[in-house]
């Protein structure tokens, strides 16, 4: 029987305990420089960084022959952690996760510490999901294009939910405001649970969550989708409308990305991109890698840094269209 995605997050849980450690038995693999790895991860336990990080750590302790210690670094909307990322040592004793929400992160709150690309290695992309706009099964809203008129009828009366002011949620969302003319009103919260609670309750209108996170409601028919962020219908919910196909300028995957030191040898950047291309290439890591709503996307080094660049130079942009500014 295959692992529920409430039964992966126990999983990963209880890993947290104890640091992933190389297996005993295996082929003999380099020695990694430093025999304790700190892998940082922005946002909170149970949610899809710290989810799928966990499940790369546990297979990539074996590909770099270290043991790899999880942190969960959430201060400041995971800042932080991206800072502690960039300003530590080269060895290879810290990598992490960048999120998605890195791009306009560095725009909103720009941290003169670090250089947000040159400060640095992106090792290579982990996976990618569609953000989605969904509400409970008997919402009277019945369709995106529903949702935009409703706004656009009651403008800043219509409410959806937001995992913090400049979140990639929330900067989505207003893309969609630009684009379509209407005005909604974001309401932040610090984790999915409690947004989920009040949207099925109707204070909030509208839920604006990863598809990694959703996945398991809409399959109970507890949630509806009334679209997904991504350009192309995603193949992991097919029958679900785009965004797209009402505003054809909106189309967004979010993503996972594998970064280390600016610093870090060109060996240990390849050994790091090598290992998750394979563990992402493994059958059975895929399949739990999608049961919780998620498409496994390796890159190389180059390519990621290409797609990092090209986020924080698209989002900055609609940060500045929009006027957003976050304290």
């Amino acid at each position: 029987m295959s692992r529920t995605r409430r039964e992966v997050v126990k999983m990963v849980a209880a890993a947290s305990v104890f640091p992933f450690a190389p297996a005993l038995a295996q082929a003999p693999v380099p020695p990694w420089p430093v025999p304790r790895v700190r892998f940082l991860v922005g946002t909170a336990p149970g949610g899809s960084p710290d989810v799928i990080g966990r499940m790369v750590c546990e297979k990539l302790a074996d590909k770099i022959n270290a043991s790899i210690y999880v942190e969960n670094l959430t201060t400041a909307a995971g800042a932080v952690s991206y800072r502690t990322i960039a300003k530590s040592a080269g060895d290879g004793g810290t990598i992490g996760i960048l999120t998605s929400g890195f791009a306009p992160e560095v725009t909103l709150r720009p941290d003169p510490s670090y250089d947000p690309i040159n400060g640095f290695t992106f090792c290579t992309m982990l996976c990618a999901y569609p953000l989605v706009f969904a509400v409970p099964k008997d919402s009277p809203i019945k369709s995106f294009a529903d949702m935009l008129d409703r706004a656009k009828q009651n403008p800043g009366k219509l409410t959806y939910t937001i995992t913090g002011y400049g979140s990639a949620y929330h900067i989505l969302t207003k893309l969609v405001e630009l684009e379509s003319g209407v005005s909604m009103r974001p309401v932040p919260y610090r984790g999915i649970a409690a947004g989920v609670m009040d949207v099925m309750s109707g204070r909030v209108d509208v839920l604006v969550v990863a598809s990694t996170s959703i996945t398991p409601r809409i399959q109970s028919g507890e949630f509806r989708i009334l679209a997904v962020s991504s350009g192309q219908h995603f193949d992991l919910m097919p029958d679900a409308p785009t965004v797209s196909e009402t505003l054809k300028n909106v189309d967004f995957m979010s993503w996972l990305c594998l970064a280390a030191p600016s610093s870090i040898p060109k060996a240990l950047t390849d050994q790091l991109s090598n290992s998750v291309r394979d563990i992402l290439s493994d059958a059975t890591f895929t399949k739990r890698l999608k049961e919780l709503g998620s498409l496994p996307k390796p890159t190389t080094p180059d390519e990621t840094r290409k797609i990092v660049t090209g986020e924080i130079t698209r989002w900055a942009d609609v940060i500045k269209r929009g006027n957003i500014k976050v304290e």
